[in-house]
């Protein structure tokens, strides 16, 4: 098998990129769909014809370049034979001087082959219109960001996740009080029974995603979710023509703790939601099991830009199948400080008028325009603060609930065992 695989057009021999939405490879020049089936064939039947003479001296790895200590740090481009940049992680690439989209089969040879793929459904262009919409209405964006030949630099990307399916059962404790008040002449009352509350359940998982690239940040993998599984297909190397890849380096014990924290949030969000009719509740304890767990490895579709601002790097990332958006993004200061006056100055005025037509005196004075000032400053950076937070819409997963089987949950028995009541009580001044 040759270390470097990519995909012709068996009519002109243009690059053949797989087009998710059209859901075949799709020739960048003629534009002619073949199916998987008819490009392999055709890749095989020019093998085949080139196979009937080779005056080649073969030597091992001639397409993998090592360094001096034999790790992998980049191809040769089967096309034009350019140095392609890469690392032992790196399963598709595309050749930077051809744009020539690259493969490396060995990439998924044994541990390394993926269970499933969820292909790509969102092309390029209707990527970069998400990002478009994605900063309609950001006033604190910088322009610069916006500039439409910057946008063109997003890439599409292949990246490695862990998913972890599983049952879980268990029960959550609890210390709970029912409040009553009531009064007399003198006193106020506040009687409050204890509880001791248990909630017993049990429920499933499929596929709770876990990123598993170190060189890819969590919370923006987190946020991209969720993923429709119920359209994954098995692995095959066709799909990976015209995008980039990388294979797994967080091994699955190391993905399994974040797992574990979806899966325990989620089962006790569950649990506390049939807690009811309680004043006040505080978790004790918890006991939670799991069974019937098993592990897959997947191919998600991602794409993904990063840009720098004033020396700090910001990224965002696109849902290659749903064309979800989040993403950090810049704030310009300018901007910043600008809409920091202008809602300043448009609540002073507005609070100057009310406290003119309103005020006992009917008329401005210093100490009612001082707190107007100071009311309208503290309105301007709210207003400030609210924009400046509407930049990031990344955000850490704690919960699994998209992938809880509703189905599945099953409560257990309800205990709420009754354990003492202590009164307290409050003599009445004499204005009371």
């Amino acid at each position: 098998m040759a270390d470097v695989l990519n995909f012709k057009c068996p009519c002109c021999g243009a690059n053949l990129p797989f087009n998710g939405k059209a859901g075949e490879l799709v020739c960048e020049h003629c534009e002619a769909h073949f199916t998987m089936e008819q490009a392999k064939a055709a890749e095989e039947a020019e093998l085949s014809h080139s196979s009937e003479s080779n005056m080649v001296w073969s030597t091992a790895n001639q397409q993998v370049i090592n360094d001096e200590n034999g790790k992998v740090k980049g191809y040769k481009c089967p096309n034009c034979g350019a140095e392609m940049a890469a690392d032992e992680n790196t399963a598709a690439t595309e050749c930077p001087y051809c744009g020539n989209p690259a493969v490396i089969p060995q990439s998924f040879e044994g541990f390394y082959r993926p269970d499933l793929v969820v292909p790509f459904s969102i092309d390029k262009r209707q990527a970069i219109d998400s990002l478009l919409d994605f900063t309609k209405g950001k006033k604190l964006l910088p322009k610069a960001f916006t500039n439409r030949n910057r946008l063109e630099e997003i890439t599409g990307l292949y990246v490695p996740f862990w998913l972890f399916s599983c049952h879980a059962n268990g029960f959550v404790t609890y210390d709970a009080v029912k409040e009553e008040r009531s009064e007399d002449a003198n006193y106020r009352y506040v009687k409050k029974d204890h509880y001791t509350v248990v909630r017993k359940g049990e429920m499933d998982f499929e596929r709770i995603p876990v990123d598993a690239a170190t060189r890819m940040d969590d919370n923006t993998m987190d946020s991209l979710e969720p993923y429709d599984f119920s359209k994954a297909v098995e692995y095959d190397a066709a799909y990976f023509s015209g995008y980039l890849a990388d294979k797994y380096d967080v091994e699955q014990k190391d993905a399994v703790p974040r797992a574990n924290e979806r899966v325990k949030h989620t089962f006790k969000s569950k649990m506390r939601e049939a807690v009811k009719d309680y004043t006040e509740v505080i978790e004790k304890a918890e006991s939670i099991q799991l069974s019937n767990t098993k592990a897959e490895y997947a191919m998600l579709p991602v794409w993904l830009m990063s840009t720098s601002y004033e020396g700090k790097v910001y990224s965002f990332g696109i849902n290659g199948q749903s064309g979800k958006m989040v993403g950090s993004l810049p704030v310009d200061k300018g901007k910043k400080f600008k809409y920091l006056c202008i809602g300043t100055l448009i609540a002073f005025a507005i609070l100057s008028v009310l406290a003119y037509f309103l005020g006992a005196t009917r008329g401005f004075t210093a100490k009612g325009e001082s707190i107007a000032f100071v009311i309208a400053l503290i309105i301007g950076l709210i207003y400030s603060s609210a924009l400046k937070a509407s930049m990031n819409t990344v955000s850490k997963k704690y919960s699994a609930g998209d992938y809880l089987l509703e189905k599945s949950l099953k409560m257990g028995v309800p205990v709420d065992r009754f354990i003492f009541t202590k009164t307290d009580k409050t003599a009445k001044t004499a204005k009371q």
